[in-house]
């Protein structure tokens, strides 16, 4: 263990995949570990398995649901000192297949979500501490039916650049993590199937999908004091996908 028991960390999204790999990571250092989802029975697993965190459910979707967080999040704790604004889903189509409703579903999530998460969360924040936004590799290529996903990961990239100079009087630094292919229960080589895990692959310079752990450790980088210089930068943890030429 560390030396950081009394620092905290809200995960949003934090009941699976790199969302729990950090709250896992930041909990071996020592910190109150505090995660929100929407999945009632995801979080239930969490709890029954990791009884030390402090889980509640929160719909980042849902303005009455971030409306109530910052009370909910007073009965243990007064500051925050990393916010990790994970939640966000997945959505690949064609452009010309793209509904109103998926629309909808996805930038309230992704983005809305992720804007007003930090903006209700902001007043907890306290002089030193850190927001840490993911978004994705996708955004810095185009990508077949990614219109609308990469999109919204675009618009919380620049989010990131804004907030560093607006928070910079508060000494809040704000950064985000960039994750290439990650294996998950929800996006993993066996989901995807051998030839597509191949063909994915072919231009990742690491030949492999992440685990979740290694965007947990560039996570707590940022969120640590050898981060300190770091503000309004996103690092891209993607194997080296986004290095490669593709002729």
């Amino acid at each position: 263990m560390g030396n950081n028991r009394l620092k905290t960390i809200l995960i949003t999204g934090g009941s699976s995949g790199i969302g729990l790999a950090t709250a896992r990571r930041f909990f071996e250092e020592g910190y109150q570990v505090l995660i929100t989802g929407r999945s009632l029975s995801k979080l239930k697993d969490v709890e029954q398995k990791y009884p030390y965190f402090r889980v509640f459910r929160s719909d980042v979707s849902n303005i009455e649901d971030l409306n109530d967080l910052p009370s909910i999040v007073k009965n243990h704790t007064f500051t925050l000192d990393t916010l990790f604004v994970n939640a966000g889903i997945g959505l690949f189509k064609k452009f010309e297949e793209i509904s109103f409703d998926d629309f909808d579903k996805l930038i309230s999530i992704n983005y809305k979500g992720v804007f007003f998460s930090i903006q209700k969360l902001l007043p907890l924040m306290d002089k030193g501490s850190n927001i840490i936004i993911n978004t994705s590799w996708t955004h810095f290529r185009g990508l077949p039916t990614s219109s609308l996903y990469a999109s919204s990961k675009a618009a919380i990239s620049y989010l990131v650049k804004v907030l560093a100079i607006e928070l910079a009087p508060y000494h809040i630094r704000v950064n985000a993590i960039s994750p290439g292919y990650t294996s998950t229960n929800q996006f993993n080589e066996t989901l995807v199937g051998q030839q597509r895990y191949e063909k994915m692959i072919h231009h990742v310079p690491a030949s492999r999908f992440a685990q979740p752990e290694e965007i947990a450790n560039a996570v707590f980088f940022l969120a640590s004091d050898k981060a300190s210089y770091i503000n309004g930068q996103e690092i891209v943890v993607d194997g080296g996908l986004t290095a490669v030429h593709v002729e």
